[in-house]
């Protein structure tokens, strides 16, 4: 509510599920500098893809060819994980399933967004680009 009013609230969390669900804006702060500073909305627009983890009806032989997607990966015979790249959406995913007879039961985000972000950012090789 007070936010709502107009009053600035500064979080520090290492907690990023929460930041990322709170936040309109976030700072990612690396070894004491700003390394980035914008909305949440603008910050995960830096993502190129997504990973989902996608459970199910049936068991699976073998892991599917899905065109668009280059990374499926089978976790147990009834569950795989899909990286879907920014220019694919979900719908896309699950209409390339369907077309092979694979129903999808439920979903989940493999890793939150921002933590995702955030590692891509502060890791050592990504760190040179930045400078």
């Amino acid at each position: 509510q007070i936010n709502d009013q107009g009053t600035t609230i500064i979080l520090t969390t290492h907690y990023l599920e929460e930041a990322e669900r709170m936040c309109h804006n976030i700072a990612i702060i690396d070894e004491g500098k700003i390394i980035q500073n914008s909305s949440m909305k603008h910050l995960l627009k830096q993502l190129n893809s997504e990973t989902f983890v996608l459970y199910l009806r049936e068991e699976l032989q073998q892991v599917p060819t899905l065109k668009g997607f280059d990374n499926v990966l089978s976790l147990d015979p009834q569950s795989i994980e899909v990286e879907v790249p920014n220019k694919r959406s979900i719908n896309d995913l699950i209409g390339e399933l369907e077309a092979q007879g694979i129903v999808v039961e439920r979903m989940r985000n493999k890793v939150n967004r921002l933590e995702e972000l955030f590692v891509k950012l502060t890791s050592k090789a990504d760190k040179k680009g930045l400078d």
